[in-house]
Formats: C-alpha cells, sequence, structure tokens
C-alpha cells in the first residue's frame, strides 16, 4: 500500500493503519447512508470487512487514507482508491465522509489536496471513478470536482447489469 501524507489548514489526509479499522468499519456497515460509496449495499460483517481490507491494503499501488481534522485529531471519513504510475492514471473507489460533516466542503477539499498530491508525486495527469447510475447526489457531487462522464461501462460490455455504471475522469494536468 502507498505510504500517502498529506495536510492543510484543517484537514489531515493519511494512510490508515489499524486505530482506522473501527471508523471506517461503522461506515461500511451504514448501508443506508454510504451504499454508493463503498459499493456495498448488503450488511457486512466483521469478517468479510476485514478480509476485503486486508486484500485491498497489500496492493502495492493502493491507497487507502483516512481523513482526519488536524486539530482534534477526530477521523470523519476516508477515500481510497489506487494509481497506474506509467499510464499516469489514478483510480478512486471509494470517498466518504460522515453524515455529521456533509455538505460542508470536505469531500471538495480531500479531493482537491489528492489530486494534487498524485500529481505532484507519482505524475499522475488523470483521474477516474464509478458511479452508480441512481446515484444523484453522488453524480452532482464528482461534477462540482470537476469530473466529467467519459463513458458507459455499457459501452464496452454489453451485459444488462453494467448499464447501471458510469465512469467519470478529470485532467489533473490542467491543475
Amino acid at each position: 500500500m502507498l505510504d500517502i501524507n498529506i495536510e492543510d489548514d484543517t484537514l489531515y489526509i493519511k494512510s490508515i493503519n489499524k486505530n482506522s479499522i473501527g471508523n471506517i468499519y461503522s461506515i461500511y456497515r451504514n448501508t443506508y447512508d454510504f451504499s454508493f460509496a463503498t459499493g456495498i449495499f448488503d450488511l457486512i460483517n466483521y469478517d468479510q470487512f476485514s478480509h476485503q481490507l486486508s486484500k485491498f491494503i497489500t496492493r502495492q499501488e493502493a491507497f487507502f487514507l483516512d481523513i482526519c481534522f488536524k486539530a482534534s485529531g477526530e477521523a470523519i471519513g476516508f477515500v481510497k482508491g489506487s494509481i497506474i504510475q506509467d499510464e499516469k492514471i489514478g483510480w478512486i473507489n471509494s470517498l466518504a465522509i460522515n453524515k455529521l460533516y456533509q455538505r460542508n466542503g470536505y469531500g471538495q477539499k480531500v479531493m482537491e489536496l489528492l489530486e494534487k498530491y498524485l500529481e505532484q508525486h507519482f505524475n499522475i495527469t488523470r483521474n477516474y471513478l464509478s458511479v452508480h447510475k441512481n446515484n444523484s447526489a453522488g453524480i452532482k457531487f464528482w461534477s462540482t470536482c470537476g469530473y466529467e462522464e467519459c463513458f458507459n461501462l455499457s459501452d464496452i460490455c454489453p451485459d444488462k447489469s453494467n448499464q447501471l455504471i458510469r465512469f467519470m475522469y478529470k485532467d489533473c494536468s490542467l491543475i
């Protein structure tokens, strides 16, 4: 897993550690509010969660980051993804901000900081993500962050279930 540490005046974004697990698991268990962000639509038990987590973080090109308030250290969410450095591509798997802190600009701030960091440290020039077609709030959020729809999975894979996914990207070389 990539070791990433980013901070500004209010936020500290850092690679997860064993103390992060409880907060992250609480978000994954809250399928009502976070199913679109996590991709988990049914309840997940701790064993399933820890298995998926350990599988993800063993990948060298992956990142899984706590989002914390700098002053208090309180964790308010997470962002996870990966990079393909030789292709200069970043992939955002999930961004979740605790419900209490949503709609305060923290998600946008996290993405601005992360995009800048990935560009400066790994020469990432494009970031991609997928959004569930019915996640109108997510589509609006990512559009506000400067992401544009690039193609539907159904364009390259005609399986009917893939028509529920939208792919979005952002050219970060312009940051």
